[in-house]
């Protein structure tokens, strides 16, 4: 079949990455291109929308910014919360009256009549979608949806529900979007793996990629390089988490986290080595879960990247967890920092044994600072995430993680701090909603499919005490954001 008989494909980013372009979209346009179909990427950075902002240096306001978004989201005045829903909804309206750009954009496009549209989304982009959807049906053209987070059945079908929407795609795309594609074009009511549409049985989650070495190196030639900051490319080296077992985690219940795997060395090295003669890319963020799972991948990382790229600079999530090796001792942060890396984030979530023990993170408060402080001292970022509000935490638990954060201060660029949210599959909500596991002052209120979430209520929100405790935790974060990101790694700030 030649070139001109193969469907044309129109690919609707919506994840719109403000820092690097979407790498799941560079993987699908690489397998379509590699089978010879005509492909359109339509980036609504290209068009004039701004990109999802990343966390920077905060302003001298934040902490009582902070401070009221804490308390609106945790009071007991049904009129702050309904206040606070209508907010929401004015912002999303906003988002939506912006996206007029890209509806014209899309319009444009569509008049070009691709034979299939494949829209790359995370769920809160459910109004846009509803437009493009209506769109497509108005002009005869099929719309598939697919992401990270259709891993739930309930979400799957609360989506299909979407008017014009013609089905979703629940797993890693590279390996069946030609199938799925000819699938759906030849109008068939068969069960295709992972793919599900409305009147249809639904079709379950399509099997987790086993040959990473054999997906395309991503094509990103479609996206407007000269409106990113700096030219960073994303990569994986592996899908799933080495570690994979923290009950709280919903990365590793989506569509492409279920399972640890890996790419070989010298393939990730190949992509490297592309990336640099392409476009000259120097600047590199991992997306990995966690890069140190594969020691011997992390470590050959750590060996070959400054003879392919001399000068490169790199960010990367780490896991700080319980084996005798973790690749995190001095000498492999020194390393690391000799290869280009510049930044390193990982998962702290709470200094409180109890509650590390809880959620199975695996990690040691005092083996985390030792880290830290072998990162900063070879001249590496460091950036921590963490959350309050888990089942049983009281306000000691969080007088615990403010008195680390001072101990570990000297070493620390920023901490990412948020909220509990219970995502839908995770063993967190499934012992919640059965009651197998003790649940405090935890009560599940109600499942929320479209977003894949379930809210709840902490009563221990309100006790006096607590919520002094989360004033000086904010305190403390707030005080750490406001330090100036070293020189080093300021060209990746708000790339992880």
């Amino acid at each position: 079949m030649s070139v001109i008989d193969k469907p044309s494909v129109l690919i609707l980013d919506l994840n719109n990455f403000s820092r690097f372009p979407t790498l799941p979209v560079g993987l699908i346009t690489a397998v379509l291109r590699k089978a010879q179909h005509r492909v359109e990427v339509l980036s609504p950075l290209s068009v004039g929308a701004q990109g999802i902002p990343r966390e920077s240096r905060a302003k001298p306001w934040s902490y009582w910014d902070e401070r009221l978004r804490w308390w609106s989201a945790t009071t007991r005045s049904k009129s702050v919360r309904a206040f606070r829903n209508s907010l929401g909804k004015f912002r999303s309206h906003r988002r939506s009256a912006r996206g007029q750009e890209i509806m014209a954009a899309l319009g444009a496009s569509m008049d070009r009549r691709p034979d299939v549209i494949l829209i790359s989304a995370y769920l809160e982009y459910h109004d846009v979608i509803e437009r493009v959807g209506a769109m497509g049906a108005e002009r005869g053209i099929p719309v598939l949806l697919g992401g990270p987070a259709f891993h739930g059945r309930e979400t799957r079908e609360e989506w299909l529900k979407l008017p014009g929407l013609t089905g979703i795609f629940a797993g890693e795309a590279e390996g069946s979007i030609i199938d799925l594609v000819a699938h759906v074009l030849s109008n068939q009511n068969a069960p295709f793996p992972g793919y599900s549409a409305a009147g249809q049985p639904d079709g379950g989650l399509a099997a987790p990629l086993q040959e990473l070495d054999d997906i395309p190196i991503p094509d990103y030639s479609d996206f407007p390089w000269e409106r990113y900051p700096n030219r960073i490319v994303s990569m994986l080296t592996a899908r799933g988490c080495g570690w994979g077992v923290c009950r709280f985690c919903s990365d590793v219940v989506t569509v492409s986290g279920r399972t640890y795997r890996t790419r070989s060395l010298e393939n990730v090295l190949t992509e490297l080595k592309f990336h640099h003669a392409d476009g000259g890319t120097r600047l590199f963020c991992f997306s990995d879960l966690k890069l140190n799972s594969d020691l011997d991948l992390w470590r050959g990382l750590h060996e070959h990247f400054p003879k392919i790229i001399p000068d490169a600079k790199w960010t990367c999530a780490v896991h700080v967890g319980p084996r005798k090796d973790e690749g995190l001792t001095p000498a492999d942060m020194l390393a690391a920092r000799r290869a280009g890396l510049v930044r390193v984030t990982t998962g702290f979530e709470t200094a409180s044994p109890k509650l590390l023990k809880a959620m199975n993170k695996g990690t040691d408060p005092d083996r985390l600072a030792d880290f830290l402080a072998a990162a900063s001292e070879a001249g590496i970022s460091t950036r921590l995430t963490a959350f309050t509000g888990y089942p049983g935490e009281d306000a000691e638990d969080i007088e615990t993680t403010r008195q680390f954060l001072i101990r570990i201060r000297p070493h620390l660029d920023r901490v990412h701090l948020s909220r509990l949210l219970v995502q839908s599959g995770t063993p967190l909500e499934e012992t919640l909603r059965t009651g197998t596991v003790g649940q405090g002052s935890i009560e599940l209120l109600e499942s929320n499919p479209l977003d894949a979430f379930t809210t709840h209520l902490n009563s221990s929100i309100h006790d006096p005490a607590r919520r002094k405790a989360i004033a000086g935790l904010l305190r403390i974060v707030h005080q750490i954001n406001r330090t100036q990101l070293q020189t080093s790694a300021q060209e990746l700030e708000g790339a992880m």
